[in-house]
């Protein structure tokens, strides 16, 4: 069924540090860049789908479907991006444009986020200090407990 060849590098801390960030832009390009506001659950599914990249893009990269599957997805998420954030809200013409390609700005983000944490991790940021992946992991969580934190009601 799964065949381990098929496995590129999994290095679960880009996952987690990059989630945290693309959270925090997710919400911050909403409310201040589209100047509308969602329900959590919105946000929270647009990052589960956008995580799940990394599902495919580590566990089968060398597959042999590899790209159909990767195309297959990126499609479906496309399609669930615009359901969640464009399709029945009150925006005008030009501003559902924007809303609907944000999309692959939150996605350039999530990437970029991914991709400082291996970078300082192999010691390309700072050259020479190679941050280890447990410091990664530890803002992270403690970036999601504030996240968390900060979306309790008041009272």
């Amino acid at each position: 069924m799964y065949n381990e060849s098929w496995k590129g590098l999994v290095d679960f801390y880009e996952l987690a540090f990059g989630s945290w960030i693309a959270y925090i832009f997710l919400v911050w390009m909403w409310r201040k860049l589209l100047k509308y506001e969602h329900q959590g659950w919105r946000y929270s599914l647009a990052l589960l789908l956008s995580a799940s990249f990394y599902i495919i893009n580590h566990y089968f990269l060398r597959a042999p479907f590899y790209n159909p599957l990767i195309w297959s997805y990126t499609i479906f998420f496309i399609i669930v991006w615009y359901f969640l954030f464009v399709h029945s809200f009150p925006f005008s013409t030009v501003k559902k444009i924007f809303a609907f390609l944000s999309n692959f700005l939150f996605a350039a983000v999530y990437v970029l986020a991914e991709n400082i944490a291996r970078w300082a991790h192999q010691g390309k940021i700072i050259r020479g200090v190679e941050i280890p992946e447990f410091i990664f992991m530890i803002i992270s969580c403690l970036a999601t407990l504030g996240i968390i934190l900060s979306h309790r009601k008041k009272g």
